[in-house]
């Protein structure tokens, strides 16, 4: 196993939808063996293979008691129910987005590494670690699924998963302590989805990325500056550090 480097937003692979995996073999073992060495060495919750420059539909997860390594992962069911929560992301360091809107539950259909089928029925944050994935292998970021108001830089006690942030606190004792941001409100609650967006986001009827409405980093205008601000916000939060996971 060996860790892999994360790719950042100026990366192509990111923007690209990638391709179905037909051959279950040891280099797709090897890929997935990586990327859970990656993935929790960051360390993190989810990664998704473009993430590591491998343009194929595989990611794995592991949130709690849960972890699955899914090979073209589809998302064959969502709830009504429609959640916001706020997103970080590995290959956007030093950002976070507020208000996601994600199903609060999915079923997945997929396949294992070995290519035997299975099906994840997921809730919550798990739910939403699944579907930020899922987006990766669409070239879909969380950005995407937001108005630009509500991208934000990382707050210096904010820690950056994959898909999740956590507030961090200093305890009476010293020692350092980790409190997830899982304060999910119903997305009936706040303002309206943007256009072409269903439940869980973005739909299959919904625009190409190239016709997305923009956000601060994926304005074609601003693309060049999008991607140094993406890098040197890394340092400005050297105090935030930063997770992610899966291929």
């Amino acid at each position: 196993m060996a860790i892999r480097t994360i790719l950042t937003l100026d990366k192509p692979v990111l923007r690209t939808k990638a391709k179905k995996v037909s051959r279950f073999d040891a280099y797709l073992q090897r890929l997935v063996d990586d990327m859970w060495e990656t993935m929790r060495a960051a360390p993190g919750v989810g990664l998704a293979a473009p993430q590591v420059g491998e343009s194929i539909r595989v990611l794995v997860a592991e949130y709690e008691d849960q972890a699955v390594a899914l090979v073209n992962p589809e998302i064959i069911k969502r709830s009504d129910d429609e959640v916001l929560g706020t997103e970080g992301c590995l290959s956007i360091p030093g950002f976070v987005g507020d208000d996601v809107p994600r199903a609060r539950a999915v079923t997945v259909k997929a396949r294992d590494p070995r290519g035997k089928e299975i099906r994840v029925k997921a809730e919550d944050w798990f739910a939403r670690v699944l579907q930020h994935e899922i987006d990766h292998l669409d070239g879909v970021l969380f950005i995407d699924r937001i108005p630009k108001e509500n991208v934000r830089r990382v707050e210096e006690d904010e820690l950056i998963e994959e898909g999740e942030v956590e507030k961090v606190t200093t305890g009476k004792n010293g020692k350092q302590e980790k409190q997830p941001e899982r304060n999910e409100r119903p997305a009936a609650s706040a303002s309206p989805s943007l256009p072409g967006k269903g439940p869980g986001g973005r739909s299959s009827s919904s625009p190409p990325p190239s016709s997305r409405p923009s956000s601060p980093l994926t304005s074609a205008s601003s693309a060049s500056s999008a991607s140094s601000a993406v890098h040197s916000s890394s340092t400005e939060s050297a105090t935030a550090a930063t997770r992610g996971g899966g291929r």
